[in-house]
């Protein structure tokens, strides 16, 4: 156990610097640290995780609260559309209906995001089981990968803060690939990354390094949203 925590937390870091305008916390007291005149502010805990075998599924439970409703859905749409782009195990997005929390006085609403890792014996060959990228448009598959952000300058936090509200030199991402079924990746110079099909696509990415068996670190210099034909 503890795999889903992991998953929260980098999903929390994500979050804030996808989002630097809305406060994430871990959910370790209900509503702890939330000020009705403050900025939305989101917390996220472990909901369920369990293990049968080799098989593996969690469940992540985010509440958004938001001052006057300001900001509820754009808050949970970028959250779930960020968690698709850079969780290959996501597996469901369930939304509840906002309501009116009558301790705080925010509108507030719930999401779960569901995870789910069959394992490498449920196929009948015991193969890994593999997500689609895409690399300049090409297609290729990959085991796993793993997505952070940060400035490349550092960071500035307001004083009475814990995260960062501004990125020195903008955002860059770092991006682990697993198990990449690529020939000749050293051979790329600028090229472009989509992981999973979902509605992101990285720009200006450039390897950092690469060892055998198609495992390698690149970093990005944006990340732009993918208009589906």
């Amino acid at each position: 156990m503890g795999a889903a925590r992991e998953i929260l937390l980098g999903l929390l870091e994500g979050f804030r610097g996808a989002m630097p305008e809305v406060e994430f916390r871990e959910a370790l007291n209900a509503k702890e640290g939330f000020r009705p005149a403050g900025r939305v502010l989101v917390l996220g805990a472990v909901q369920k995780e369990s293990e049968q075998g080799d098989q593996w599924s969690a469940k992540l439970a985010f509440t958004v609260y938001a001052p006057r409703g300001r900001g509820l859905q754009e808050t949970i749409d970028g959250m779930a559309g960020l968690a698709k782009g850079s969780q290959p195990l996501l597996s469901g997005v369930e939304r509840g209906a906002a309501a009116l929390d009558r301790g705080t006085g925010a509108l507030a609403a719930g999401c779960v995001f569901s995870f789910y890792k069959p394992g490498s014996s449920g196929g009948s060959d015991g193969k890994k089981v593999r997500y689609p990228v895409e690399i300049n448009g090409g297609a290729y598959t990959v085991t796993g990968w793993r997505v952070s952000v940060s400035g490349p300058g550092g960071s500035l936090t307001a004083i009475g803060e814990s995260e960062p509200f501004y990125y020195k030199g903008g955002r860059e991402f770092t991006i682990e690939l697993q198990g990449l079924d690529m020939e000749g990746p050293e051979g790329l110079g600028v090229f472009t990354l989509r992981l999973g099909g979902q509605g992101v696509m990285y720009t200006d990415c450039r390897w950092k390094s690469l060892s055998a068996g198609g495992n390698g670190t690149l970093s990005a210099g944006d990340r732009t949203a993918v208009e589906e034909v």
